[in-house]
């Protein structure tokens, strides 16, 4: 019994340090990214497109966004939720960190779904020196925002971009 709880103990011990050496290898060996982005990195037109869900409606949807790579963007797409079809215009502003990462907050004005423009906030990153990036969105509109009597819908949207 001796000998077992020898055993365990040195285990424990040994096993302790290995995660030591480990964490101190990788922290000495630690890779910095090789791209610095700014929100300059997306100056310019961007073809996008992307699906996801209105609450559990399917939705789709192609269009172009222009970057004035200080922070503004516009653009206008194509979507299809559910089957309905149209266009909507969007525009806000976006910026982008030094690890590639980047955020927007823009107001969606899609008349043909007879909703009021409502708000999303897009989480981006940017790839091949600025040219692509993948984006992941989500409505943040409050509850009851536009409509007092029933709840808002979750939307969740994600595509690629690339540049034009």
């Amino acid at each position: 019994m001796k000998r077992f709880r020898v055993a365990v103990i040195s285990f424990g011990v040994l096993a302790n340090i290995g995660m030591g050496v480990v964490g101190a290898y990788a922290q000495a060996n630690r890779v910095e990214p090789a791209t610095r982005c700014t929100t300059a990195s997306v100056k310019g037109s961007f073809a996008f497109q992307g699906q996801g869900f209105l609450g559990r409606v399917p939705l789709a949807f192609v269009g172009v966004l222009h970057f004035d790579g200080k922070g503004r963007f516009s653009g206008r797409h194509e979507e299809s939720i559910g089957g309905n079809y149209g266009p909507s215009i969007e525009a806000g502003d976006s910026s982008v960190s030094d690890d590639c990462m980047g955020i927007q907050h823009w107001t969606d004005h899609p008349p043909h779904t007879g909703l009021p423009p409502h708000n999303h906030t897009i989480v981006f990153n940017v790839a091949k020196g600025g040219d692509e990036g993948w984006f992941l969105g989500i409505d943040n509109s409050p509850p009851g925002q536009f409509h007092t009597n029933i709840p808002e819908p979750d939307i969740e949207f994600w595509g690629t971009m690339k540049r034009l």
